[in-house]
């Protein structure tokens, strides 16, 4: 199976779209992402209706979301499940000495002492 970025790759090699980091296009590009995350939003709002048929809208306006972050990405030049696993490798050294999250009152997990920032630079100079 092909990763997200493979995919956002093919997309845009089948529908000719063309990569370009100008501002008009990442205005469009941000344009999407904030359409999709509406409609994520909407669907969500209707699961406490407990019926499947929202869940199953929720989830694919969730993988709508996903899909039009990897286009951006990909627009940009960057691979971003590279970045993805380090920030999970980071968000994993959020931990404290004893190995447990530390959390704020709403259930946030906080930075420990040993949170080591992911280091993006090398995904986005190629």
């Amino acid at each position: 199976m092909r990763s997200n970025l493979e995919q956002a790759k093919e997309f845009r090699n089948k529908y000719q779209i063309q990569n370009s980091n100008n501002k008009a296009t990442r205005d469009y590009q941000v344009s999407l992402i904030t359409e999709e995350y509406m409609e994520f939003i909407e669907a969500e709002m209707m699961l406490f209706r407990n019926n499947d048929k929202y869940k199953e809208e929720a989830l694919k306006e969730l993988a709508d979301l996903v899909y039009v972050c990897y286009q951006y990405a990909v627009n940009m030049g960057w691979d971003l499940d590279k970045a993805l696993k380090l920030v999970h490798k980071s968000n994993l050294s959020k931990l404290d000495e004893n190995g447990k999250p530390i959390r704020r009152e709403d259930g946030k997990i906080l930075k420990g002492p040993n949170y080591k920032k992911p280091n993006l630079h090398s995904l986005i100079n190629g």
